[in-house]
């Protein structure tokens, strides 16, 4: 084998290492990037709530979390209103779960356990819902027929 040879196929070696380090790099820095958030007053109380606006990040929803602090949580932001169903799959605590109308009236609240069975439940509100707010498994200060007030300007 050249001299040449040999030196061409060791950079190869090297630019699929670095290539595959950047990678990697560019993963976890995504990971660990914050979702977008917002605060939100629900009882008096201060929630630092993110934001799920997209269909992959609505999807992932709370999944792998192993605990929610107990004034935080996620809402799902739909683009319409609907019949947005949910279910706890990979999710291994238990949520308390709101569906909120455009209006941002609660018109759902369910305690939904981690899941147990394979396939998984899947929970839905008795009416068109917008959004679907999860939170932290504790009661809050938060029923149906209650409205979110200074949600719409909070959101994008």
């Amino acid at each position: 084998m050249s001299l040449s040879t040999l030196l061409i196929a060791h950079f190869r070696k090297w630019t699929v290492a670095a290539v595959f380090l950047l990678l990697l790099l560019a993963i976890s820095l995504t990971r660990g990037q914050a979702a977008k958030s917002l605060a939100v007053d629900i009882g008096g109380e201060e929630y630092r709530i993110e934001l799920a606006t997209t269909p992959e990040a609505r999807a992932r929803g709370l999944m792998f979390r192993e605990h929610v602090d107990p004034h935080g949580g996620m809402l799902l932001v739909y683009g319409s209103d609907g019949d947005h169903r949910i279910w706890m799959k990979n999710v291994p605590i238990a949520l308390r779960v709101y569906w909120i109308d455009s209006s941002f009236e609660v018109i759902s609240a369910q305690r939904l356990p981690p899941c147990a069975m394979n396939p998984c439940p899947v929970y839905a509100a008795p009416g068109a819902s917008r959004y679907v707010l999860e939170l932290a498994d504790r009661e809050h200060e938060l029923r149906p027929g209650d409205r979110i007030s200074g949600l719409g300007s909070l959101l994008p």
